[in-house]
């Protein structure tokens, strides 16, 4: 489970997302116990997460030295004479980040339980939230500057739409 822990936090809400797209329009409920259980789900990994951290090693630089490593060629490819493209899906937790993840997934949850009480929208409202939940732990977790230029942007969309439309009424 250790060898795929950062992708299970990052991409478990867009299982949760799909489960809400398949889900009829008029289950309200449904929608508020997938994003529930999508959240929970994430945080417990995280928490698992925590704990398997070693911090007596959280000081260490060197990227080699990261405790819980996901890397794979992602691009790669020869730009002619230009040189040669790469970018890689590399995530990682140090120190610093390992917390920012921890208190991202319990902030998380803690909003999936506050946002039961929207009156509109509750289908697109709780797609957004979950996508936006995995976006965020994937821009704390990206150590490959393209794979977080791409959290980043998907972070941006659902916060744009959430804010714009389901704030109170001073939000532009």
């Amino acid at each position: 489970m250790n060898g795929h822990l950062l992708s299970l936090i990052t991409f478990l809400p867009l299982v949760g997302l799909i489960l809400i797209l398949l889900t009829p329009k008029d289950k309200i409920n449904v929608y508020r116990y997938i994003a529930l259980a999508s959240v929970s789900v994430q945080l417990l990994l995280t928490l698992f997460l925590l704990m398997k951290f070693d911090f007596d090693l959280a000081g260490v630089i060197n990227q080699s030295e990261f405790q819980f490593v996901e890397k794979y060629d992602w691009i790669d490819f020869k730009i002619g004479t230009l040189g040669h493209l790469s970018a890689d899906y590399f995530l990682g937790v140090d120190g610093l980040n390992v917390l920012l993840i921890a208190l991202s997934a319990f902030v998380l949850f803690i909003g999936a339980i506050s946002s039961w009480s929207i009156k509109k929208n509750h289908k697109t409202y709780f797609a957004l939230y979950l996508l936006l939940s995995s976006s965020i732990m994937g821009c704390f977790m990206a150590l490959d500057i393209l794979l977080f230029y791409i959290f980043f942007e998907f972070m941006l969309l659902p916060m744009y739409f959430l804010i714009g439309i389901w704030d109170g009424p001073r939000r532009e």
